[in-house]
């Protein structure tokens, strides 16, 4: 962070992002997260990017310390009303496609998987999610969006499979990404749930990846 403080502000967002991206997984230390996603939510704020500061402000509700998170929820809430607000101004729009597939290691079940596209929900499985695991990437949303910024939110809880005969604890993981839609442009947006290697003897963990194409 101290390109930020030397007002060095794309060496900051730059530095953050390969920061958060490495070390703020569900097998990271965690230490500074919430610091660093609030920084760059912090950045995006002051420059009109509501969508990247709202995934940013999400993130670092998922670290501690949480003595403050009204105050991060209330930014949230003001990033989630400006967004909208862009999206009701624009008069473009862009065909979006959303595809999840969980290949999660088989110590773990699928319990359940939320995906939401900016305000709205487009798929809750909140009971059985081993439907979406497998090889294959199961269509879950296709529209048309406003062209610009928008902001993907996925929940999902694996839970231990009984008798599994490794060390195991649930998993519940929370991420926010935030993406740009171009005008006239089709996009195809694959969310792949996977297992991440610990260090050491320490079991695997579920966590989440996304790749726009």
């Amino acid at each position: 962070m101290a390109a930020y403080r030397q007002k060095q502000i794309e060496v900051a967002i730059e530095d953050l992002g390969e920061f958060t991206e490495k070390g703020c997984g569900p097998t990271g230390a965690g230490l500074h997260c919430r610091k660093a996603f609030l920084t760059l939510a912090q950045i995006y704020d002051g420059r009109n990017a509501p969508g990247r500061a709202w995934a940013a402000y999400e993130s670092a509700l998922t670290f501690p310390p949480h003595a403050e998170d009204a105050r991060v929820e209330a930014n949230l809430d003001r990033m989630r009303q400006s967004l909208g607000e862009t999206h009701d101004k624009e008069t473009t729009r862009a065909p979006v496609i959303i595809r999840y597939r969980d290949e999660v290691t088989e110590e773990y079940n699928p319990r359940s998987v939320v995906i939401s596209l900016d305000l709205e929900t487009v798929l809750v499985k909140d009971k059985d999610a081993s439907e979406f695991h497998g090889p294959e990437f199961h269509r879950v949303y296709g529209g048309s969006v406003p062209a610009g910024e928008h902001v993907l939110l996925v929940e999902m809880v694996h839970d231990c499979k009984a008798g599994g005969g490794v060390r195991c604890a649930r998993s519940h993981v929370r991420k926010a990404w935030p993406f740009v839609s171009v005008a006239h442009t089709p996009a195809t947006i694959e969310i792949r749930a996977y297992a991440e290697p610990a260090a050491g003897d320490a079991p695997s963990r579920p966590t989440l990846e996304l790749v726009a194409r």
